[in-house]
């Protein structure tokens, strides 16, 4: 009753399944080895931003508290910070190691780029308003320089005629 089905199944061509085991495994290669490359590029970041900690930085940890870095301890290659925390009349501080660190929020160098930047444009700003200061004024002159040559030249005025 079924012999149909059986001998549709044997005549049917098997070949270029290796093919497909090959295509199986390129994925799953790919699949491991592509989110390593971004893991690396993350973990650089995140050496980067640890190195640049300064007393001052405000972050926030992994387990969610924010706080002010008051100091910086390494010994024997085992960073930690001490962090401050709390309203002004009750400051709490906490020593933390450094891996902790989930953030830095408000950066000492950030907000020092920041107030040289806003310098730097102000300076700019000066400079494009005196050079269109010193435009217009070269423009002035130009019109005055213009002016008495047009006064010079003598107008033709009608003459009365003699009766």
């Amino acid at each position: 009753m079924f012999n149909f089905l059986l001998e549709e199944a044997a005549t049917q061509p098997t070949g270029n399944s290796w093919v497909m085991y090959v295509v199986l495994i390129g994925l799953v290669l790919v699949m491991l080895i592509v989110p390593s490359f971004s893991n690396k590029k993350r973990q650089k970041e995140y050496n980067e931003m640890i190195d640049n900690l300064s007393a001052g930085d405000t972050v926030r940890t992994v387990g969610g508290i924010i706080g002010r870095i008051v100091k910086i301890n390494d010994k024997d290659g085992f960073k930690t910070i001490i962090l401050e925390t709390g309203a002004k009349n009750s400051k709490t501080t906490m020593e933390f190691d450094v891996a902790s660190i989930y953030t830095v929020l408000n950066s000492k160098k950030q907000a020092v780029v920041a107030v040289k930047d806003e310098v730097k444009e102000e300076e700019l700003a000066k400079e494009v308003a005196e050079e269109k200061k010193e435009a217009a004024e070269e423009k002035v002159e130009e019109v005055k320089a213009e002016e008495p040559k047009k006064a010079k030249t003598p107008k033709k005025t009608k003459s009365k005629k003699a009766e």
